[in-house]
């Protein structure tokens, strides 16, 4: 078949060929001069290879990978991750600027291209207004006040967190800790999200369990790489469900299961079943009694909120907003994604850490033994009062932050210290390096809660650590996810105590995406205490 193509008669096989062959041209020269970008700026840059950009660095992990790139440029460089020019930030005295002085100017995170329509409508990828406005509906769910009424749920799920770890350390010598910590999450956050009681550590089959792990399988494969060279194909492919960060269906389900779980809300109102207090009861109810909100224990407050060191504006009540059902099931979805991986990550840590540190952890049960002598002692004001377990777990976080990276788009062109950043342009922070500075903290790799006395605190820069974030947009979910994690730690430690065996990998090994997450887990014996108080 000929095609005529410019007053040129050619094939059609010669006509494709043409086609791809000027696509590919197009695409390598767009990559040299999107590639020039930093260079025809003066700022300090690692280069990047054709089409993919900045990939050599990260073979060994994005984690690894900043932390070479870190030592190699120092704390503010630019980079490439396809054709986009990404300005890396490790400097404190410029986040605080990012983070909080010039809030406005880069209070968006970026949009990835392969993000589900349905989740570009949670906190994490709302925009502008409305991020402000539905921010300010879910904040008042993870008030102090709030915690404390959703703390027995974490406490019954800590429940089943003990009697698995107990069952599977006589049934084989040790504990996989991983898979336990991610049922109990799972189970918290089924519980304390969605209302719903799974005890994902005794029925794995559960679809409600087996969604969720399926929910941190996306494919980095072929397609995402065709998506980010070609942003128009890419469009098409997460549009059509083809190449989504999130399978299509894992989605669908727990939009069911949210919707499902507002309508039964709806004979809450008419007394035919007890109001449930779990985070979505608590976000439909949000905007009528935010401004009722003065129940906070303010003892309580600081004990969870030096996490974040951000010295932000309070967020003023909402007025009058309504969520969207597809903003209240962004939420809860969020909600889960947000806390699953995270939490499950920060605990294998503080036991992986608490196991080669025996000392500390003898010094921590005695704190629990003191502070939360039985199960019922156990909930967020106990865990609030404790001093060395918050300076295990802000340790443990600086050491071994779970969210390794993170990041602000620039919405309104910034320049400091001479280096120019410009509108659209994304700013990434690297947690790991920034928290293995030694400027900042000497002696990196050692463990040592001490690092976290109130005098060490405050001879520190307080961007110099950064587990939430920082700002108005660090995580809304702070405050729940130390409770969760402190009310395990607390519950287990009444029960056992922690050592290192054979199958626990020295050093750990972390994954290669944006989290930690050991891809072998963290494998440890679990003895039980003679002298067991609880």
């Amino acid at each position: 078949m000929e095609l005529e193509i410019l007053g040129m008669s050619m094939s059609l096989t010669m006509a494709l060929v043409t086609i791809i062959l000027a696509f590919i041209v197009f695409y390598l020269t767009k990559d040299y001069w999107c590639h020039t970008y930093w260079k025809r700026r003066g700022v300090v840059f690692e280069p990047g290879s054709p089409i993919l950009g900045t990939f050599i660095p990260f073979k060994k992990g994005l984690a690894t990978g900043y932390d070479i790139l870190q030592k190699k440029h120092g704390k503010v460089y630019g980079m490439y991750t396809f054709q986009e020019p990404i300005l890396v930030v490790g400097d404190p005295d410029m986040l605080r600027h990012i983070f909080v002085k010039n809030f406005s100017q880069f209070h968006d995170r970026p949009r990835f291209l392969n993000m589900n329509e349905d989740m570009l409508h949670g906190l994490g990828a709302l925009e502008g207004k409305r991020w402000h406005e539905v921010r300010n509906v879910v904040s008042p769910t993870f008030s102090a006040a709030k915690m404390k009424q959703m703390a027995p749920l974490v406490n019954k799920s800590a429940d089943h967190l003990v009697e698995h770890f107990g069952k599977m350390q006589k049934k084989k010598g040790f504990v996989e800790c991983k898979e336990l910590f991610g049922s109990f999450a799972i189970d918290t956050i089924g519980s304390c999200a969605f209302g719903l009681d799974i005890d994902a550590q005794s029925d794995p089959n559960n679809p409600f369990v087996s969604n969720a792990k399926r929910g941190f399988l996306f494919d980095f494969g072929m397609l995402f790489l065709l998506s980010n060279i070609c942003h128009p194909i890419g469009r098409i492919l997460t549009k059509t469900g083809l190449c989504t960060f999130f399978p299509v269906d894992v989605i669908e389900f727990f939009r069911n299961v949210t919707l499902k779980a507002v309508e039964l809300r709806k004979n809450i109102s008419s007394g035919n079943m007890t109001k449930r207090v779990d985070f979505l009861q608590l976000l439909l109810d949000a905007h009528k009694d935010a401004e009722r909100e003065t129940e906070e224990d303010e003892d309580d407050l600081t004990a969870f909120d030096h996490h974040d060191n951000r010295h932000s504006p309070t967020n003023t009540p909402p007025k009058n907003v309504q969520l969207t059902d597809r903003e209240l099931c962004a939420q809860a979805v969020t909600f889960f994604i947000a806390g699953y991986e995270t939490t499950t990550t920060l605990l294998g840590f503080i036991f992986y850490a608490l196991a080669r540190n025996s000392h500390v952890q003898e010094k921590l049960i005695e704190e629990v033994d003191k502070m939360a002598p039985s199960r019922d002692t156990v909930g967020y004001s106990s865990v609030a009062h404790m001093p060395y377990m918050d300076k295990v777990v802000c340790e443990t976080l600086r050491m071994f932050p779970p969210a390794a990276i993170g990041n602000r788009l620039c919405t309104e062109s910034f320049e400091y210290n001479g280096i120019m950043v410009e509108k659209g342009v994304q700013v990434m922070f690297p947690l790991k390096a920034i928290h293995h500075n030694p400027e900042y903290w000497p002696e990196p790799e050692k463990f040592d809660p001490e690092r976290f006395n109130k005098s060490e605190r405050e001879k520190r820069h307080p961007y110099s650590y950064l587990p939430f974030g920082s700002g108005p947009r660090n995580c809304v979910g702070m405050r729940f996810a130390l409770m969760e994690t402190k009310m395990a730690v607390c519950r287990l430690l009444q029960k056992f105590r922690f050592e290192t065996c054979a199958q626990t990998e020295i050093p750990t090994v972390f994954g290669g995406g944006g989290t930690l997450t050991p891809p072998n887990g963290v494998t440890l014996k679990a003895i039980p205490r003679t002298n067991s108080v609880a």
